[in-house]
């Protein structure tokens, strides 16, 4: 059996074993959201060559309402992390089981209940959107069936969270990768078939179906001793739900709802259309994020292990180094958005005119969705040593500035889409930076040192980026009037503006010890190149 798919061992993993473990799915955390991210940005323009914005714009509401749910059950699937992750560092099997048989139970319940009342309140929601009338059968379909499919699938989350939470996340990502291939490719085959919009929600169905089932069966197969049951169903149990469970449940749901509110609001105060572009403009800069983000999924079952065998030395260590590594890499990415933002638009959705717009907006996003991300190590270490109340400071924060910034705006200023952008843009920011000082100050890190090794590295790659723009301006002109060439463009730009910006980190951020793992690495692939050659 390989190493990817070998069952968990219940010896404690030291620290050595457990930077290993933690590089290996790191890795396969970030290249399986790299491919997410292609896929999601290769279908949009593809959907609106066969359909219109508006019509398209009711799919992206039943993705803010499925976002909605998936942060209903993520309270949930922390709890499940979080807790498989001590039971499995204490070899405490059966409490494993008892926990996933009670919470598959208190899902389904509240699946059904919540399925219910989305049912009585779709027609309201309908007129809130601000869906036309002639729409409204389209969207009722689409909006109810996605939920109902997204829900039931919910309620058997558990299967891929205990794997989580044994730190098995590259077997889960393998699922979740092969699946995402089986929805794009499905994607496409039903577009072309002419089924329209719905070719997106028929995917959705299946992907989802084909994967909880791949989830229960490894799950089955790799943890020993896995037993799920009305028998093992214990209500002591439900206290971790409707405690730690709740308080990361309401966090969550606050932050998907901060994430969201800026296209509700442009829906309701513009119309339909303008939150089209408004999304349009945030998919790049906010689905890059899930790139770095991705770690934090890593951290979490990693901090949660570690806290519960009492190694908080190793627990800051992880916060520091991960967010030193978030930074990079989002920086990394960001760069290369923000300085050649116009011509990467005119690639993906061509030179039309509407569209000049979305170029604006992915400029504005990209360093506040850079400080966003970085206050995910935070957050992820509340969570690791059972302090998630903590985690709400971040949240409020953005709420209240938000608010101020909006309420503003409504009143001295014209009502438009860089308006409303740019509210979320300043609340963002500071939000974040009071978080991450705040984290800091907990944690014992010296705001000094973690400007110096997190903050500043970070934004070295917009200079590179911006320069790189600066250097090739007679080029960007030809590249916004031609799609194909914009195309060529950017693939081209994108290769010299890695490989600078790549160049520039090796030679003047990374430290010895970050070379020295990078000169291991290369050495363990040329070995494993060489062994298996011969």
């Amino acid at each position: 059996m390989s190493t990817l798919f070998k069952p968990p061992s219940h010896k404690v993993i030291d620290k050595h074993e457990m930077q290993k473990l933690i590089s290996k799915n790191l890795s396969i955390s970030v290249l399986t959201k790299i491919f997410h991210l292609a896929t999601r940005l290769f279908i949009p323009p593809l959907v609106l060559s066969f359909i219109g914005l508006e019509t398209y714009g009711i799919w992206v509401f039943c993705l803010i309402m499925t976002s909605y749910i998936g942060f209903g059950a993520f309270g949930v699937s922390n709890v499940y992390i979080r807790y498989v992750a001590e039971y499995h560092a204490k070899n405490e099997i059966e409490k494993i089981n008892g926990l996933l048989s009670t919470g598959i139970l208190l899902v389904t319940i509240i699946s059904i209940i919540l399925i219910g009342i989305m049912w009585f309140f779709m027609p309201t929601l309908l007129e809130v959107f601000n869906i036309p009338a002639k729409l409204h059968d389209t969207a009722f379909v689409l909006f109810f069936g996605t939920v109902c499919v997204f829900m039931l699938t919910l309620s058997l989350d558990a299967f891929p969270q205990s794997l989580n939470g044994l730190q098995m996340i590259a077997e889960t990502m393998l699922i979740w990768i092969t699946c995402l291939t089986l929805e794009t490719v499905l994607i496409i085959v039903f577009l072309f078939s002419g089924l329209g919009v719905y070719s997106l929600f028929y995917a959705l169905m299946i992907r989802y179906v084909v994967s909880i089932m791949a989830y229960i069966i490894l799950s089955f197969k790799l943890i020993p001793k896995l037993s799920v049951g009305l028998r093992h169903i214990n209500l002591s149990y439900l206290k971790f739900f409707y405690k730690f469970g709740a308080i990361v449940q309401i966090s969550g749901l606050l932050g998907l709802f901060l994430q969201s509110m800026d296209k509700m609001i442009t829906s309701t105060a513009i119309n339909l259309q303008a939150m089209t572009l408004l999304d349009l403009g945030t998919k790049f800069p906010v689905m890059s994020t899930f790139i770095p983000a991705s770690m934090n999924a890593v951290f979490l079952p990693a901090m949660s292990y570690m806290h519960s065998q009492q190694r908080q030395q190793e627990v800051r260590n992880l916060y520091a180094q991960g967010s030193r590594l978030m930074s990079l890499l989002t920086g990394f990415i960001m760069g290369y958005l923000a300085a050649f933002s116009a011509p990467i638009i005119a690639a993906w959705l061509g030179n039309d005119p509407q569209y000049q717009i979305v170029s604006v907006i992915m400029v504005f996003l990209t360093f506040p969705q850079h400080l966003h991300v970085l206050t995910g190590p935070g957050t992820t270490f509340f969570k690791g040593i059972e302090q998630p109340n903590r985690i709400f400071i971040y949240q409020l924060l953005r709420i209240t500035l938000i608010g101020i910034a909006m309420t503003i705006v409504f009143r001295l200023f014209e009502i438009n889409i860089l308006n409303i952008v740019i509210t979320i843009v300043l609340a963002t920011i500071v939000s974040a930076l009071i978080f991450i000082y705040y984290t800091n100050k907990i944690i014992g890190l010296k705001n000094k040192a973690y400007v110096n090794k997190v903050i500043i590295p970070g934004l070295i790659p917009y200079g590179v980026g911006y320069l790189l723009f600066w250097l090739l301006t007679p080029w960007v002109a030809i590249a916004m009037n031609d799609r194909w060439y914009a195309v060529g463009f950017v693939l081209v730009t994108g290769i010299i503006y890695s490989l600078i910006t790549l160049f520039v980190f090796y030679l003047g951020i990374f430290d010895k010890s970050e070379k020295n793992r990078i000169h291991q690495w290369l050495l363990e692939k040329y070995v494993t190149y060489i062994v298996g050659k011969k």
